[in-house]
């Protein structure tokens, strides 16, 4: 250990034997608990195998380039490391259990070095303990089950730390540790784009480290040059796809304006007009850019009308803006409950991640002993860069843009070796100690005043979380269903009901699954609360509803009530014009149907004789209904004429059982009988 660098008690050390030993047991006992957590969530977490929001973005941005598109058609709109590895993945033929299997592994190695930098910048016991409270941590654990860059943003943050204590304890830098540093922090940047404000920030610490002389002067532009060197392949290819120079993504700007707005809160905020999801954001905000100038935009223009959205807030409300710094700052410190993405919280209440007990520790808690820890090193900054660097970026990226746990995690690295050297050095006598104590118990304040505030309450988002959760459950019965799995798929949208009872597509399905099974009444009841759920004047909802009538028609049909069968045929035709089988399908129950008050031959010619002019050629099936129609309306040469032009074409195109039951109804009615008929099936044109 370096003689500038904080030493705990001599007391406190742990012999080497006993830290690796201890280090070992750590990480034995943390995989165990992982691999519980990780099998919970594969077994009960719609995640697990249907990613949503940005996971499933990257997800399928994975698979795009698992077949050829290494190029994306844009500029990165996010940090393409985490995504271009999801593809390499996806090229060797792994699934997404491939992907938890590999961040479990990664969690399980920055947990180790994180003990081995603690250990060298603050002794064995720091580092054993440094490695416990990241072992322990809610935040990472629940990260490492996600299809999202956190993991990996862990593990290049834990080796920039390492390396960079390394390269500061020795005495005489070597070049190769000089350009490893550089490498990897531009590295870092591709999975964390803030991390390019190291880049520089780290140039100048190695000038000012080696004594601001020529030498060190050269040692920095090299590190400089080597982060650089490493971000180039995503600056080149967003010059390539957009000419434009934009050194890593393109939505830096909406990003600040999203936690920078008049009705901002300091987290995650609602641009008007602007979808959060990534694959249609741009098209929003290019949208807006062009309303707002006249013209439409360039990638760097629209970005940077947003940003200059969040400048001029800042210029005109000071007095808002700064108390949405502070909130902002409350949150980093404070926030348990709080996720834009997928909350523990959430999961433990609605019983598909309780095992995240096992990880107990939330990241607020290290918060008070990590600034006792921050503040002992900021005493000295020319020995504490490192930590202070790494530290300090999140907080910076959440003071300036909005707080997300994603946009925390990089620091708790750092937060976990800062916390672990204030708790065991904590013994020590006078003012120091008194301080050191004193910031390690703050965290218990903070809580009683967010509590009292009702800040960070996680009733807030339950109900945008329970829509979510239906959603992913009811893809996953979708899933099931189209397997033919029915148990299965009820299980899940029973699930997704449980969730969120105004799930209507969830409904719809079980509706479904019902008609297949032959259980009409059932199918009917899931039906009718699906269609309570439509709002009768949006048009949007004419095709959902035209879908659900089509359902009932089937379930009428089943229970052999052919009347409440006519109305909701009506109804989906109705709601939805151009659906042509739904259309032949009324015309022949008016034209056939056994009961008096269901036929009417007037409209079943009117409906028929509409799709026979629409269709370019001749259609055996509208040609049959036409003859049925003509028929039931007493015009029985008409329909003599019709039912031998349908069985003719039936023949043509291979329809011969068609055709020969066709030839039997032309028997009819040239005998001057109507033909009397059961209703007709109608596909389903909604199966998943």
């Amino acid at each position: 250990m370096n003689a500038t660098t904080p030493k705990p008690e001599a007391s406190s050390a742990l012999r080497p034997l006993a830290f690796w030993l201890s280090v070992a047991a750590i990480g034995a006992l943390g995989l165990v608990l992982r691999l519980a957590i990780l099998d919970e969530f594969l077994r009960k977490n719609p995640i697990a195998e249907q990613p949503w929001t940005d996971s499933q973005v990257y997800w399928e941005q994975a698979g795009r380039m698992a077949a050829g598109e290494w190029i994306q058609p844009t500029p990165f709109l996010s940090a393409p490391l985490y995504p271009y590895l999801l593809g390499l993945v996806r090229v060797g033929g792994g699934g997404l259990r491939t992907v938890y299997g590999l961040q479990l592994g990664m969690h399980v190695l920055t947990t180790a070095l994180i003990a081995l930098v603690a250990k060298r910048r603050c002794g064995t016991t720091a580092g054993v303990l440094a490695c416990g409270l990241f072992a322990a941590l809610t935040e990472p654990a629940v990260s490492s089950t996600r299809i999202l860059g956190n993991t990996l943003q862990l593990f290049l943050v834990t080796l920039v730390w390492w390396r960079w204590v390394a390269l500061d304890e020795r005495q005489a830098r070597r070049w190769i540790d000089i350009i490893a540093v550089g490498v990897l922090i531009g590295v870092l940047a591709l999975s964390y784009p803030p991390a390019m404000l190291l880049v520089p920030l780290y140039g100048a610490w190695l000038w000012w480290a080696g004594g601001r002389h020529r030498v060190a002067a050269g040692r920095a532009a090299v590190g400089v040059a080597c982060g650089v060197v490493a971000i180039m392949p995503a600056t080149l290819h967003n010059l390539y796809v957009s000419a434009e120079f934009i050194p890593i993504t393109a939505h830096a700007g909406i990003t600040l304006r999203q936690g920078n707005g008049p009705k901002a809160e300091g987290v995650y905020t609602y641009v008007r007009g602007i979808s959060p999801d990534r694959r249609i954001m741009h098209q929003d905000a290019a949208r807006a850019f062009a309303e707002a100038h006249g013209r439409e935009g360039t990638w760097r223009e629209i970005d940077a009308h947003f940003r200059n959205e969040a400048f001029a807030l800042w210029r005109s409300r000071p007095a808002f803006s700064a108390g949405l710094v502070v909130r902002k700052l409350l949150w980093f410190l404070t926030a348990r409950h709080y996720d834009d993405i997928a909350s523990a919280t959430f999961e433990r209440q609605f019983g598909i991640g309780q095992r995240a007990l096992l990880a107990p520790l939330a990241t607020p808690w290290l918060m008070g002993a990590a600034l006792a820890g921050l503040l002992a090193g900021w005493r000295r900054p020319g020995r504490s860069v490192p930590e202070i660097l790494l530290a300090a970026l999140p907080l910076l990226v959440v003071l300036l843009f909005f707080y997300s746990p994603r946009y925390r995690l990089p620091a708790i690295p750092v937060l976990c070796g800062l916390a672990a050297w204030a708790i065991v050095n904590c013994r020590r006598s006078g003012q120091t100690r008194f301080l050191t104590v004193a910031l390690i118990a703050l965290p218990v304040p903070l809580y009683l005043l967010g509590w009292q505030m009702g800040f960070d309450n996680p009733d807030r988002l339950r109900h945008k979380y329970a829509a979510i959760l239906a959603t992913a459950q009811t893809r996953l019965g979708d899933v099931r269903l189209a397997a033919g799995d029915l148990p299965a798929a009820e299980q899940r949208y029973r699930a997704a009901l449980q969730a969120y009872p105004d799930q209507v597509l969830a409904h719809q399905r079980l509706g479904l699954l019902h008609l297949k099974r032959g259980e009409s009444r059932e199918a009917l009841s899931e039906l009718r609360a699906a269609l309570r759920l439509y709002s009768r004047d949006a048009p949007e909802h004419g095709p959902a509803r035209a879908a659900i009538y089509r359902r009932m028609y089937t379930a009428y049909v089943q229970l052999a009530q052919p009347v409440e069968a006519l109305f909701s045929l009506r109804r989906a035709v109705e709601l939805q014009p151009n659906d042509d089988h739904a259309r032949l399908a009324l015309a022949w129950l008016l034209a056939t149907n056994a009961n008096d008050s269901v036929r009417d031959s007037d409209a079943a010619l009117r409906y028929a004789e509409e799709l026979q002019r629409r269709d370019a050629g001749p259609r055996a099936d509208v040609l049959d209904v036409l003859a049925s129609a003509c028929a039931a309306a007493g015009r029985f040469d008409e329909a003599v004429l019709h039912a031998a032009s349908a069985a003719e074409e039936a023949r043509r195109t291979g329809a011969t059982e068609l055709a020969t039951q066709i030839e039997r109804r032309g028997a009819l009615y040239r005998q001057r009988q109507p033909c009397r008929a059961e209703p007709r099936q109608l596909q389903d044109v909604d199966q998943p």
